[in-house]
This record gives C-alpha cells, structure tokens and sequence, in this order.
C-alpha cells in the first residue's frame, strides 16, 4: 500500500490505498537517476514505450525495475505513467515494434500534443489502433520495425548508423544523447534482441571470441582502463573499424591493440574482450 498524510482543518488523518506497481513512460524520455532527487546522477533512461514495474515509492519517485533489461533506478512520479497489471502484462506480451525513423512524429490524440521521439522508442498501439496506453490514444507518423527472428549484421549497422553523431551523453539511450553501452543497447533493441544496460554487465553474456581476425560484423568489443574494469563498449563494424560512442556517436579503427582515433593520432580505448551475441 502507498501512505499519504491528508491535512483537513488544524489535524492531518493518515490516508492508506493500493500503489499500483506497473507503469509505461508516454514522453521522448525520462531520467533514471541514482537517487530519488533531480540533482543526482542520471545512470539511464526509459524511452518512449518502456514498461517499468515499481519496486518503492518515496515522495514523487519511484524506485522502478525496467522491463526489458531488468535495470533499477529511480525515475520522478511525474514523469511516468502507471497502469493495471492486465494491461501491464498485455503489453508486455507484445512482438516488440520500434521506430526507425531518425525523428520520427507522435500524436497524442487524447491530450492533442505531438512530441518528436527518438529511434528505437516502443509502439506497441500500431498493433492494434484501438489500443490505449494508460488511456491515451496515439497515432504515429514514421517508419517502424517489426523484428522476426535473430537479428543480423546488416540490420544491426543499418540502425548504429541512424545514431551517426549523436553527441555523448552519461546515462542516455535516446537520439539527443547517449552513452557507449546504451547506444550499443539500443542498436540491439532495435534489432530485436534486449541486452543489458551497462558494459561491464554485457561484457558478462554472450560468447567470447578469442582472436580480433575472428570477429564479425555485429560483436561487441570491451575495452578497460589501467585497474582492467570495464569502461567501454563499441559495436564491431567489419573492415577494422568500430561504431562506438565517445564524445559522439562514430566510426573508428580498431586492433588488437584497442580503438585508435586518427583524428587524435593515438589508441583512446585498450580492448580487453569480444562478445558475440549473433550466434550462427
């Protein structure tokens, strides 16, 4: 149950009543943040569509775990929807349908507000017209996927490269921001395979591949700083070049060595290990 306190006259009475414990987020993004209060770090984001169950409440926050990748933070009340467990576990069941279209139009048609939303946000409505989202209405004007099967390198480039120069961002996951495992993330999402949040987590999964001339198009390459903790997370793009996010959303070479910036005239990142999520 969720408490509140009710003033009435000079006495306040303690008000009790169920909390409901699933929610979706109906805006471009919203910040996970590390403790229940706005000045604290922003480790993640719930993109549009996301499902989100509630673990706590404190004040105007809730301690949420993300559907899709299991990922706890704190995200503000006001930010967020909650819904019915019915609908909650409708959704969820869903094949997962994505925007692809690099600033892709999306109207409330409840609330009369258009957004722009970033790629790899959830459309779960465009299964079924008829279907609210916490009781909204929406309409999307884009080009969306429908992922069906494992995910192949092809597609997987095809959707780093609609993220081409999206500025660095710690915790982002959208197109006005994003860090090197949430890119990485949502290329994945994208594709139709959900993978953990941060790097030293995805590092943890998937098959290792042994020597760089092994790699395929698709891997992921970890990279780590001098105490060898995981620090970094890029996308193998075939050819000896890497799409990572580091300052931006780029392209660079890489080696046995690590990731080496031309620009820069020196290796910015150390490779310590390649996973392969793509199994054949």
């Amino acid at each position: 149950n969720e408490c509140t306190f009710v003033y009435f006259g000079y006495f306040y009475y303690f008000k009790s009543y169920p909390m409901m414990k699933q929610g979706i987020c109906l805006i471009a993004h919203a910040a996970l943040r590390s403790a229940p209060e706005h000045r604290s770090e922003m480790v993640s984001q719930l993109i549009f569509g996301e499902l989100f169950k509630v673990l706590q409440a404190q004040k105007d926050w809730y301690l949420i775990q993300v559907h899709h990748d299991l990922y706890q933070a704190w995200v503000a009340a006001n930010q967020v929807q909650l819904i019915g467990e019915s609908e909650y576990d409708r959704l969820a069941a869903l094949p997962p349908c994505v925007s692809i279209s690099p600033s892709a139009s999306l109207t409330n048609l409840t609330a009369e507000t258009t957004q722009v939303i970033s790629p790899g946000s959830s459309l779960p409505f465009i299964h079924d017209p008829d279907e609210k989202l916490a009781g909204q209405s929406f309409s999307f004007a884009g080009e969306y996927h429908m992922p069906s099967g494992p995910p192949d390198p092809a597609t997987l480039l095809r959707f780093a490269r609609l993220f081409a120069e999206t500025p660095y961002l710690w915790g982002g996951r959208s197109s006005c921001g994003m860090d090197c495992s949430g890119f990485v993330q949502m290329v994945y999402k994208m594709a139709g395979l959900n993978i953990p949040r941060d790097a030293a987590m995805q590092a943890r999964e998937g098959e290792v591949i042994h020597l760089i001339h092994e790699a395929r198009p698709g891997d992921l390459m970890f990279f780590d700083d001098p105490e060898e903790v995981i620090t970094h997370v890029g996308l193998y793009a075939g050819n000896a070049m890497i799409c990572h996010a580091h300052g931006m959303v780029r392209t660079d070479m890489v080696d046995h060595q690590g990731i080496f910036n031309s620009e820069q005239k020196r290796y910015t990142h150390r490779l310590r290990i390649i996973k392969r999520y793509l199994l054949p």
